[in-house]
């Protein structure tokens, strides 16, 4: 597959969409119920400091980011000729973990925040990315 023949149809759209969805809502319950006490910890903030602060801007950046990401798994899905759900899992994590999480490293290398645990801050963006993603592929898979 080359650039010149990508062609998204309705159910690409429809993957893209739904994985997108997917990988934003996995976040909600990530940041919340299963890690949020963990990621708050993590950033040396306390719960307080976040309630007097508007989610709205990074919310509505995060739902966008989730679906280019999951547009960009779809164009490497079809060009690695992906036809199951294996395929989206694992292009997923692939994708995740070999550029998502090890580009949020550097955040960890390069801290300038002394009261974050960077590296306890690292593990709890980089597993839910990695997850994300994968989550995001294995859905899109389930759609084509």
């Amino acid at each position: 597959m080359t650039l010149e023949t990508i062609a998204f149809g309705w159910w690409n759209l429809l993957g893209i969409l739904l994985g997108g969805l997917a990988y934003f809502f996995l976040g909600a319950a990530w940041y919340t119920k299963l890690f949020g006490k963990r990621w708050v910890a993590a950033t040396g903030r306390t719960t307080d400091e976040f309630k007097d602060e508007s989610p709205g801007l990074g919310m509505l950046l995060t739902f966008g980011g989730s679906f280019v990401t999951t547009a960009v798994l779809a164009l490497v899905y079809g060009w690695a000729g992906g036809n199951t759900v294996l395929d989206g899992l694992a292009i997923g994590a692939i994708l995740g973990a070999g550029v998502a999480a090890m580009e949020g490293m550097k955040a960890a290398v390069y801290n300038f925040d002394e009261r974050a645990r960077p590296w306890a801050l690292y593990a709890v963006n980089a597993s839910y990315t990695v997850c994300g993603i994968t989550l995001a592929g294995a859905v899109y898979a389930l759609v084509v």
